[in-house]
């Protein structure tokens, strides 16, 4: 990524300079280490933030117009703080547009302002550029404007921001580890309570590497809303049974499961067991980096991948094969898919020492098979968003 003297000069061949406030700013992407599927059944997610990030640098204007530039793709976009409708070109400004527009539906007061910004987060590879660029347009408009925002609430109107205006059902986890992520921590987020907290990964003899499939299908949308209607049919089957409040499937354990599993359709019994059973790993896992024993954290992901592939069928042979690669390198402690599925990428936890190895060989591997040459990237849990400087 390029320093910010280097941004700034950049930034003063773009826009005049209005001598108002101005400042650098930053949010990052996110990768998930377990819990898929879980957020929208109001279950657990223990993702942590990345070292990809994007870096925005911003000044007020003196009028209502907000000027953004995308370095990455040459690309610029404008639009008034009092005429906020979604763009059908340049689609990429309505994330921004929407959080501005959720800023001021909160009854913040806002200034226009010149934008550029520049991302090293890979594009469709399910780690989250959406969110960072949410967040970090929220962070860099409430400095600028000196408001007050908690952090948890700029999380929340960023996903209003996704929800509302650009029309996205998404959950509350990748605005939350973007905005809220701290370094040396993953995060444990309750999907149905939005209460979170940061849990320790501070062992540096341990090491998250993240392989890109570069597989980037199209099916996810219709796959994804089917899911959500098989998990619907499953809380009905358990909420007329079981003699509790059934809201959704976190509220089942697995034993209740096992109990009435034979009397659901076989689908809807595979996809229910994932969803339970995910939650129950999830909780685990969170215990398991809190004893410091990740051992029994990398034996978790492995039984993940194992249910998204067989019983939630989100997976696909590319992440399969990544993950067949991982569990065969020494110093591997676990390997599964990461994301919504059907393409993206893989997260791994490796012992330190076998880092460059396991590229080499999965690189060397996964192209001969596939054609294809993975990104990988090796990352510890990184800050979420925050100030770079403030003029």
């Amino acid at each position: 990524m390029q320093d910010l003297k280097e941004l700034w000069k950049t930034f003063k061949t773009k826009f005049t300079d209005t001598g108002l406030a101005k400042g650098a700013f930053s949010a990052p992407g996110r990768v998930n280490l377990i819990g898929e599927h879980t957020d929208y059944n109001e279950g657990f997610v223990l993702p942590m933030a990345i070292e990809k990030k994007i870096i925005m640098l911003g000044q007020l204007r003196n009028d209502r117009l907000v000027q953004v530039f995308d370095l990455g793709y040459k690309a610029e976009a404008k639009f008034s703080l009092d005429k906020l409708i979604p763009l059908r070109k340049n689609t990429w400004a309505n994330y921004l547009m929407g959080v501005v527009d959720e800023i001021q539906k909160a009854g913040y007061i806002l200034q226009g302002a010149n934008l550029i910004f520049k991302s090293n987060i890979p594009k469709g590879a399910g780690l989250s550029s959406s969110a960072a660029l949410e967040v970090v347009t929220a962070l860099t408009m409430a400095k600028l404007n000196s408001l007050k925002i908690e952090p948890v609430k700029m999380a929340r109107l960023c996903q209003q921001a996704e929800n509302n205006f650009v029309g996205v059902a998404c959950g509350i986890m990748d605005q939350y580890v973007s905005r809220l992520g701290e370094k040396g921590h993953v995060l444990f987020i309750d999907c149905r309570t939005d209460n979170y907290e940061l849990t320790p990964f501070r062992d540096s003899s341990y090491q998250i590497v993240i392989c890109d499939s570069k597989i980037r299908r199209g099916l996810i949308d219709s796959e994804y809303n089917k899911r959500r209607e098989e998990c619907k049919r499953a809380t009905e089957f358990f909420a007329d049974r079981l003699n509790h409040k059934v809201q959704t499937l976190r509220d089942v354990t697995i034993e209740e499961f096992k109990q009435y599993q034979e009397y659901l359709p076989e689908t809807i019994a595979r996809r229910a067991r994932h969803v339970i059973s995910e939650n129950h790993r999830v909780q685990t896992s969170r215990k398991a980096l809190e004893a410091g024993d990740y051992v029994t954290f990398g034996q978790l992901m492995i039984e993940s991948h194992q249910s998204l592939k067989v019983d939630y069928e989100v997976s696909c042979k590319e992440l399969d094969l990544l993950v067949d690669l991982a569990l065969k390198q020494d110093g591997v402690l676990g390997a599964r898919m990461t994301g919504a599925g059907f393409r993206g990428c893989t997260v791994n936890l490796l012992k330190r020492e076998y880092v460059n190895i396991f590229k080499k060989t999965i690189q060397k591997e996964y192209k001969k098979i596939t054609g294809i040459t993975p990104d990988i990237y090796v990352t510890i849990p990184a800050d979420g968003a925050k100030v770079l400087e403030l003029r």
